[in-house]
């Protein structure tokens, strides 16, 4: 879904899109050719049969997002120019279409270690060989856990970071990484990461992709899927203006430390305004270097990101002093959420493991001829 601040038109998409999008989310599997990256990356889904043509366009731009992301690609190409000498060995965990290997090969590393489980490494290894890295860079086609190195690193990066920092994994990878690759004295980037929420008032943004399935569409009543809308998390931009209360910081991550691979996070704000509440905007400041940061908060150059929304149940009128508790918790190394808002006597217990309809044991016999 496009991203878009809040207050500027949401755009128009049929009840068909809706619907495939959401299927996207909850069921990637299903629809692979809409699965995360035509949603992160704001592509648009094409009508008819020509969508599967698409896959592959769909999955090509959302690297080209990150990759023209100056805010992004500009801030690792800095760090890595900090961190490599000449002669260093690093590992590239999560590497995508092999940018940060690149930098690392530029800045004089003798050897990268280039790892990556999906098939954009295969883009990796052209622009690798186009360049004449093939020797330089050694690429392995898996997850990082399953990995093996056959030398320690002097510098380890990774850029696996999701709108709210830990979503895709990187406190689980980059701690084992830095536990079985890193040499002693090693340097990691980034070497910490911070969360921050606010409350926020966004009532379009809350009508357009959580009550528009209560509306009747073509006679059909789609409102079931509410439920399951409301218990994910939606990408967005935001200005300071949608803000009830001061942004908190949630939790502060070292890696170079840290021992668990989940969020556990309570925070109390004060309501600063009248207002609706409608949920909670969340984003990440992440330490590159010691002298070095790149974050996707509301005040920060826009970037590919956005920033995460987490929407509650139903929007709470609060007033000036109100307070509101949160719980933030990540399950299976930032795979799954769970946020629990409590304001004016209302407490609403929103969860990702919610966000899915329940699994179906049984296929229907028609697809198991097939």
């Amino acid at each position: 879904m496009p991203e878009r601040s809040e207050g500027t038109a949401p755009t128009v998409l049929s009840v068909g899109d809706h619907v495939l999008i959401l299927i996207a989310r909850i069921f990637p599997a299903m629809l692979p050719w809409a699965a995360k990256p035509t949603l992160i990356a704001g592509s648009t889904l094409t009508a008819g049969p020509g969508r599967r043509m698409t896959k592959y366009t769909d999955f090509i731009n959302y690297h080209l997002s990150m990759l023209i992301d100056e805010t992004r690609t500009g801030a690792y190409r800095q760090a890595i120019a900090q961190a490599v000498k000449p002669g260093d060995v690093v590992v590239d965990v999560g590497c995508g279409s092999g940018m940060l290997s690149f930098l690392a090969c530029r800045a004089g590393a003798r050897h990268v270690h280039a790892i990556e489980s999906e098939a954009v490494i295969e883009m990796a290894r052209l622009v690798a060989a186009r360049h004449e890295f093939q020797h330089r860079i050694t690429f392995y086609h898996d997850h990082s856990f399953k990995v093996e190195l056959p030398e320690r690193a002097d510098v380890i990066v990774t850029e696996t970071m999701g709108t709210f920092g830990f979503e895709e994994g990187i406190i689980g990878s980059l701690t084992d990484a830095r536990d079985r690759f890193l040499a002693q004295g090693g340097t990691l980037i980034p070497h910490s990461l911070a969360l921050f929420l606010v409350p926020v008032e966004l009532p379009k943004f809350y009508e357009h992709v959580v009550d528009f399935w209560v509306n009747r569409c073509q006679g059909f009543d789609f409102s079931p899927v509410r439920a399951l809308t409301v218990n994910n998390v939606h990408p967005l931009k935001l200005h300071e203006g949608t803000f009830l209360g001061d942004p908190a910081r949630a939790e502060d991550v070292r890696f170079t430390d840290v021992a668990h691979t989940e969020i556990d996070a309570d925070c109390s704000f004060r309501v600063t305004r009248r207002g609706q509440l409608h949920g909670l905007a969340g984003w990440f400041d992440a330490a590159l270097t010691p002298a070095l940061r790149i974050s996707n908060g509301p005040r920060e150059r826009a970037s590919h990101w956005g920033l995460a929304f987490f929407p509650i149940d139903r929007p709470v009128v609060v007033e000036r002093g109100h307070r509101i508790e949160v719980e933030m918790r990540s399950g299976g190394n930032g795979s799954s959420w769970a946020w629990n808002v409590t304001v004016n006597g209302h407490r609403f217990e929103q969860s990702t493991e919610k966000g899915s309809p329940p699994s179906r044991t049984e296929e229907p016999s028609i697809r198991k001829k097939r």
